[in-house]
């Protein structure tokens, strides 16, 4: 089986400290709560929440359609509070588990159409886990056979809108809410059909960079999805899923034509026409005619907010640059103010602009805080530290109010700002059940305007007194969403977004005095984030394009404003809520689940082993594998033996890595036999450390220490050998700094720099046979050139081996690369030169200096139909190379290099992996002898 060879080889390395990363903060302490078919793992502070979390899983479980199955097993979902992003994830391998970010979001999010996010989360991922973890025929018999080998789960290796698109219907058919209904998100499709731009299935199957990117598999598979169910029924698509599970991964897309009589291609294109034929019959809207484009940037523009001298703020995140913080001033000219990771409102006030965005917190927290940045321009000043804040918004007094994340909840708070700093922040409104959202000061500073929803209830514009929190309901709408409030300059109108009637966002207007109502746009694209100008003769707006978001603006004309009924958004009664309703528990899952200490052992034995072959010094070894973690990744675990003819001892190897704390404790331990002239020789290496990563959004700083033992005994009677064994014992440690940037449409690294030095010292006092001392250094740095993603890169690398003969290592400085940086003390540590051989130039010493000049030929971005290919861009380099390895002096005289150019391809292969396949020539000089040649090379991956 070829894939076990590579699935073995990912287990046997999976624990390594090369990949070590703590995944929860070491603060946390779990718990469990067990539920009948649930394990749900929870924090401190989430008790309640475990619980409600817990009666929605057997809920969802209960309603979800029997037909698309049942897990194998029980599942665990792990319930965490440390990311200011909503998100969540599930996996059927090493067993069904499922992660849920506690964080909800935003009404006006892609994700936002829900009065519950734990229960339209759950519903998703719940989904994948029913989805993915089948298997049927002969594939499941292989499966109770070797576990949960993941390539005995064939619907993981589906196209990824077919994997997203049935989760995405899914969450919608079974919550009411979701994205399918959300206008919003259906104008990703219908936009793109309207402009003739409907993405074909090879660009929805994974990989895709142009817009609409990483959401196209949501958005076009779950309507391609509604379209199969509508034509063709729902036991079509169930009996699709059954079909998928039985075939050989990555050739599932033949099970369509058996189950519908029609290819998956085929289908693709009736469901393109449809989408194209119900676009075309729509009217033209008013608004998008009158509009004026501002911005062209595409992708995601957000958080639009005037200064009082008409110059106008906002965030932009697209494929050709780090997120940042923009201007667009009077005479249309935008430049970029500040880097910004995200964030959700901009607030100028003064000489300062104080905005949120996120940032890493003990490396694993990923919390969004205040910022603040002169107006002028210069340093950013970070406000607060680790507060959860967003949504700023500052009055002219300089009052600050904002939002604070919460487990399951967005809390309103204020605080003062001057001279670039804050106060304490005070929690002003807090409900367990409540998320705010996008709080503005009134003019005159008196109230605050804000989005709520309540679990269960209807969207709502509040007004909030700043100074008791007393909230008074102005707006509601049962069935869609109010977000976004803005004031006009006049203090009594208040602008709003809406999605109203199923139609894509658009603005509203209220008068707060005396309940009056208006729609200012009618856009068939979309309308939201309004922002008065401060003269009030035109407001700025987010609308959608084919290319994403973007800035637009109208002149504000009361004449033209739709008046609307008076009950339109006339706030209702609230029902209320029973004890069940509000906790979200049933009593019976009260009484049925337990709760205890979390214990990771239980999720420790393995779940999976494969067999294996491999080629080594020219000898087949069959052999098996497995290895495990347990669900939070405290512990994690692999082993691997395997055999050749005519020897009784195995080959094998063990890794055992515990990421509980910071650092990550790693040990390993390998027994490898290979043959010699009339002989063997047998290697022994046991290697312990600990390996510390601290994270942030634009570098990591990677620490290693670490201890290693090796040692190799010769058994050859024929042999001339004056020493049958040699033990080395060697204390490493290493640093490795990365502050590279790459983005969606870049060609490789094209931002800042990499740092590596590592030293190995070997001796006697500890073991080893004799003493030496090794050294590695690598320098990388990237830098733009003319315009988008055209990058010099430039490295200079060196390593050093010194002391007893016997205990040096050996470098070499040739080969094509890829070099990698990651604390080897390997011979090809270091080694680039282009078209010379990888053992060709070996010695003590190695230095290597590489120069390339990389420049994007051919934005491809297509893929072949459903096949796991999908080919993203074509780039060129030119690069000069030149190095040396030496044992005793080094002479410029002897310097190799080579000049020439490569020709790269960045693909995805298997809908997720990206790998570059790279070929070049090479015109190369050796000193030795003056010689010059022409060599042609070939790599996969980036030179480095």
């Amino acid at each position: 089986m070829l894939a076990s060879l590579v699935l073995a080889g990912a287990a046997l390395s999976f624990a390594s400290e090369s990949n070590a990363a703590t995944r929860y903060d070491w603060r946390f302490r779990f718990r469990t709560l067990t539920t009948r078919h649930f394990e749900i793992h929870f924090h401190q502070g989430e008790a309640a929440l475990a619980r409600r979390v817990a009666a929605i899983a057997e809920e969802v479980r209960d309603q979800l359609d029997p037909a698309l199955g049942r897990p194998a097993a029980r599942v665990h979902v792990i319930l965490v509070d440390q990311n200011d992003l909503p998100n969540g994830w599930a996996t059927p391998v090493p067993r069904d588990t499922i992660e849920i970010t506690a964080t909800p979001p935003s009404g006006d999010s892609l994700i936002g159409n829900t009065d519950d996010w734990l229960r339209l989360v759950l519903t998703h991922e719940y989904t994948h886990i029913v989805h993915l973890d089948r298997s049927r025929g002969w594939i499941g018999g292989l499966r109770r056979v070797f576990g949960r080998v993941p390539v005995l789960f064939p619907n993981q290796f589906l196209p990824v809108w077919q994997i997203e698109g049935i989760a995405t219907d899914e969450e919608s058919a079974m919550t009411g809410g979701g994205r399918v209904p959300d206008p919003g998100f259906r104008t990703i499709v219908d936009v793109a059909a309207a402009n003739s731009r409907f993405e074909s299935i090879d660009r929805a199957s994974g990989g895709l960079v142009d817009w609409p990117s990483g959401i196209a598999p949501y958005a076009y598979g779950a309507y391609f999805h509604q379209f199969l169910v509508d034509r063709y029924g729902a036991e079509k698509l169930r009996e699709l899923s059954d079909a998928t599970a039985g075939r050989i991964p990555y050739l599932g897309a033949g099970a369509f034509r058996r189950v519908y009589g029609r290819s998956v291609g085929a289908l693709w294109d009736e469901f393109a026409r449809a989408r194209e034929r119900d676009a075309s019959g729509r009217g033209r809207s008013v608004t998008d005619a009158n509009a004026r484009r501002l911005t062209s940037h595409g992708f995601v523009v957000d958080a639009p907010r005037f200064a009082p001298d008409g110059i106008l703020y906002y965030s932009v995140a697209n494929a050709d640059g780090f997120p940042a913080l923009m201007q667009l001033d009077v005479a249309g000219r935008s430049t970029r103010v500040a880097w910004r990771y995200l964030g959700t409102r901009t607030a100028p006030v003064g000489d300062w602009i104080v905005f949120d965005q996120l940032q890493f917190i003990r490396s694993t927290d990923l919390r969004s805080d205040l910022y603040a940045v002169r107006r002028s321009q210069g340093s950013v000043r970070r406000l607060t530290h680790g507060a959860r804040a967003a949504d700023a918004d500052v009055s002219s007094t300089g009052r600050v109010v904002c939002i604070i994340d919460g487990a399951a909840h967005r809390a309103l708070a204020t605080t003062t700002f001057a001279d670039g700093k804050v106060g304490p922040l005070r929690t002003l409104v807090a409900d367990a059940d409540a998320v705010f959202a996008g709080p503005r000061w009134s003019p005159d500073g008196a109230r605050i305007v804000a989005e709520r929803r309540l679990i269960g209830g209807p969207s709502e514009l509040v007004f909030v007194d700043p100074a008791s929190g007393a909230t008074n309901v102005v707006a509601e709408a049962a069935g869609a969403r109010l977000v976004t409030p803005a004031w006009m300059p006049d203090g009594r109108t208040v602008m709003f977004a809406s999605d109203r009637d199923g139609v894509a966002f658009n603005l509203y207007a209220l008068d707060v005095t005396t309940g009056a109502a208006w729609q200012i746009t009618d856009s068939r694209s979309g309308a939201r984030s309004p922002e008065p100008s401060p003269d009030g003769r035109r407001v700025v707006y987010v609308g959608y394009t084919v290319q994403g978001y973007d800035l637009f603006e109208l002149p504000i004309d009361r004449s033209t404003w739709r008046p609307l009924p008076d009950d339109v958004f006339r706030p209702k009664p609230a029902p209320a809520k029973t004890a069940t309703q509000a906790s979200g528990e049933r009593a019976g899952d009260r009484d049925r689940a337990k709760e205890r200490s979390y214990q990771p052992w239980r999720t420790l034995l393995p779940t999976w082993w494969t067999p294996t072959i491999a080629s080594d010094a020219g000898e087949v070894l069959l052999g098996a594998a497995t290895a495990m973690t347990d669900v939070l990744g405290w512990h994690s675990y692999a082993a691997g033996a395997a055999w050749t003819g005519g020897r009784a001892r195995p080959d094998w190897t063990v890794a055992y890595a515990y990421d509980r704390w910071a650092p990550t404790l790693f040990a390993s331990y390998s027994d490898d036999t290979d043959p010699i002239t009339a002989g063997t020789v047998r290697s022994r290496e046991a290697v312990a450390g600990a390996l510390l990563r601290i994270r942030r959004v634009r570098e990591t700083h990677t620490w290693l220490g670490a201890f290693d033992a090796e040692r190799d005994d010769v058994s050859c009677d024929a042999c001339a050998v004056t020493r049958r064994s040699f033990d080395r014992r060697s204390f490493r440690a290493g640093w490795l700094y990365d502050s590279r940037r790459a983005y969606g449409y870049s060609i490789g690294p094209e931002e800042g720099v990499q740092l590596e030095t590592a030293i190995e010292l070997t001796r006697r006092a500890i073991g080893a046979d004799d003493d030496a001392t090794a050294a590695i250094g690598d320098a990388r740095g990237y830098w733009r050139l003319f315009g988008r993603h055209t990058v010099l890169a430039a490295r200079a690398a060196g390593a050093a081996s010194w002391g007893a003969a016997s205990a040096r290592r050996t470098y070499g400085a040739g080969g094509p690369g890829p070099v990698v940086a990651g604390f080897d003390f390997g011979h090809d540590s270091i080694g680039l030169l282009r078209g010379f051989g990888a053992g060709a130039i070996d010695g003590t010493h190695a230095a290597v200096a590489n120069v390339d000049l990389r420049v994007p030929l051919l934005r491809i971005q297509r893929g072949i139909g459903t096949w796991p290919v999908f080919l993203s861009t074509l780039h060129g380099a030119a690069f000069f190379d030149a190095g040396d390895a030496w044992d005793r002096n080094a002479a410029w005289s002897d310097l190799r290099s080579s000049t020439g150019v490569e020709l790269s391809l960045d693909t995805v292969l298997g809908h997720y992996f990206p790998v570059t396949f790279a070929a070049g020539v090479a015109l190369t000089r050796d000193p030795a002898g003056d010689r010059q040649h022409v060599a042609v090379f070939g790599r996969i991956g980036r030179a480095f």
